[in-house]
């Protein structure tokens, strides 16, 4: 994100009863919503209203950061307006920004990740025009319905009467445009209309989330703000501005004798499940920390521009590459949030001194649980039979039991130790396993049988995969190894994206060459990619690790190496010699 984006807030001045701009949700005037929205979106600096409503433009006079431009000739069309207002911004700033983020005033349930999203979409693909938010329904102006390509995409391409396909329309309370589209008329007749095309990138949003139009819809909008971190006395970008007071009232109680240690969280949420890793920094009187702002994965550059003055960092699975840390001046100490360690370079991190730890055992149960959970849910099409009965069908999958499968498990460590494990419980007919350690006596007391990677192909009905990221595993599975498996084989990946190559996969399980597969890892994450389009992949986030205590315990563990380091006592998960030469053979 950078200062050529900017984001115009529109509002007109209406002769009602009602005030749509100023009438309080949870105690605040609708378009402060809005504002903050704007006000909070990451590194988008510039910030324009324009407005002739009296109300409208009160608020935002306090707001330091939203300029006022003056709004003259009432009545214009959208993109009229639009350009009027780019070519003022133009002359305040001195140059044309590339993206324009266009907010209206009314529409409180607009968030600032919603907008960073959608300059990230723009960003990122160069190849579209605009990013529209839209709604599932259906819209009494056929010009505005369209339904979506497999790959989420605007289409026309079907007649939309008596159709069974779901069908949306844009609502455009956010849209995210070219603005050398718009000052090169591109949009000058049928504003709406002409965005609707392939070149346009739909944000779809739950029905019912409007514009505040009538006060009827006050109720459901006040509804989806509590729902939302909202109340009369917060907000969500709260969060920041008490971090930074928690911080300021340490450097008050610090001492002189004392340097500061500076210490950076990146990974979130941090501290909401348990406060007992923030109690533990607080108790330390040279400690201050930042957690990660942004409140999301860490972009390679993002992490790169926010590290100098850090030193340690107690980091989740964003970048942290040579470039992070040949900006990271002052770090001594990377205390991971985890085992997975691919994303860090840990030899650039050797060479400069830079110690590393990680929290090994902490994630390794609640992977291990949501592994087998998505072993159930391939084999009995839970969430299949679970889709069907939303859209009105009634139809019952014929499924299978664990007792009658043979499992395969390649990688037998700490996470694929605890599913052999919980897999006695489920008595399947048979357990292969592989892993580069072989342990004839675990397996012998598992009623598993070691045996070769390939075998496991060829014999498996459901092969569940739990190894590190490393030049030996990276594609792993690529359509060689699929075409290995039974068709009616079913593949799990709770390890690390990257092990399967999603490529091959998809061509696999669009061919049927395998029956299913269930995903929690991806190459790039948050995913977007063409799997989805599949009714036969099973996806969960990247959640594995997810649960209270798990999460919990990593948290901690991480806190306190840190600390450990603070005070020169031993560090408890120094990341071992064999992680080092498994990236030196990368």
């Amino acid at each position: 994100m950078n200062k050529a984006n900017v984001i115009l807030i529109l509002g007109k001045n209406y002769k009602s009863t009602f005030n749509r701009y100023t009438f309080p949700l949870l105690g605040r005037p609708v378009s402060q919503y809005v504002f903050l929205a704007a006000l909070n979106t990451p590194e988008v600096y510039n910030i324009f209203l324009s407005s002739d409503s009296k109300g409208l433009l009160d608020l935002a006079h306090n707001e330091d950061r939203i300029n006022i431009i003056t709004r003259i000739v009432p009545g214009l069309s959208l993109s009229e307006e639009l350009k009027v207002s780019i070519e003022k911004i133009q002359n305040v700033l001195g140059y044309l920004p590339s993206n324009i983020g266009v907010l209206f005033a009314n529409s409180p349930c607009i968030s600032s990740d919603l907008l960073f999203n959608g300059f990230s979409f723009m960003e990122e693909n160069e190849e579209y025009d605009s990013v529209v938010t839209a709604m599932k329904r259906g819209e009494f102006n056929p010009s505005r319905v369209f339904g979506l390509n497999p790959k989420g995409n605007i289409t026309k391409t079907f007649e939309f009467e008596n159709s069974k396909e779901e069908t949306y329309f844009l609502d455009h309370r956010l849209m995210i445009l070219r603005t050398a589209n718009i000052l090169n008329s591109k949009y000058e007749s049928n504003f709406i209309e002409n965005l609707l095309g392939e070149k346009t990138y739909p944000i779809i949003q739950d029905a019912g989330i409007w514009d505040i139009d009538y006060p009827w819809q006050i109720p459901q909008i006040e509804s989806w703000l509590l729902q939302n971190g909202y109340s009369d006395f917060k907000t969500p970008y709260d969060r920041i501005s008490r971090e930074k007071k928690e911080i300021a009232i340490k450097k008050e109680i610090g001492t002189d004798q004392q340097k500061t240690f500076k210490v950076l969280i990146t990974t979130v949420p941090f501290g909401e499940l348990d406060q007992n890793p923030l109690i533990e920094l607080n108790n330390q009187n040279n400690i201050e920390y930042v957690i990660n702002p942004i409140n999301r994965k860490l972009k390679e550059h993002e992490l790169a521009e926010m590290i100098g003055e850090f030193d340690a960092l107690i980091a989740g699975t964003e970048p942290i590459t040579r470039y992070v840390l040949e900006n990271a001046t002052n770090l001594k100490l990377i205390s991971r949030v985890g085992i997975g360690l691919d994303n860090v370079d840990l030899l650039f991190a050797k060479e400069n001194g830079i110690i590393v730890s990680y929290t090994p055992d902490a994630p390794a149960p609640a992977v291990a649980e949501l592994t087998i959970g998505h072993i159930l849910n391939s084999l009995r099409g839970i969430s299949f039979s679970d889709q069907n009965l939303r859209s009105g069908i009634w139809y019952r999958t014929q499924g299978q039991r664990i007792a009658g499968c043979i499992i395969g498990i390649i990688g037998v460590g700490r996470i694929g130790t605890r599913v052999l494990k919980h897999l006695q419980g489920f008595s399947p007919s048979k357990i292969l396993v592989n892993d580069l350690n072989r342990n004839d006596e675990l397996y012998k007391s598992f009623n598993a049988t070691y045996t070769t990677k390939e075998e496991i192909y060829k014999n498996a009905d459901v092969i569940t995969l739990h190894v590190p990221l490393t030049s030996k595993t990276r594609n792993l599975i690529t359509l060689k190894e699929l075409k290995l498996m039974k068709s009616s084989a079913m593949l799990i990946n709770t390890s690390r994206g990257g092990i399967i190559n999603e490529d091959d996969l998809y061509i696999a399980l669009n061919q049927e060459m395998i029956k299913s597969a269930a995903i929690d890892v991806f190459v790039n994450e948050p995913y977007n990619g063409k799997l989805v389009e599949l009714p036969n992949c099973y996806f969960t986030c990247h959640m594995g690790s997810m649960t209270t205590d798990c999460r919990s315990r990593m948290e901690i563990e991480a806190t306190l190496e840190v600390i450990r380091y603070l005070n020169k006592k031993p560090l408890q998960n120094i990341v071992p010699q064999e992680e080092y030469d498994n990236q030196l053979n990368m």
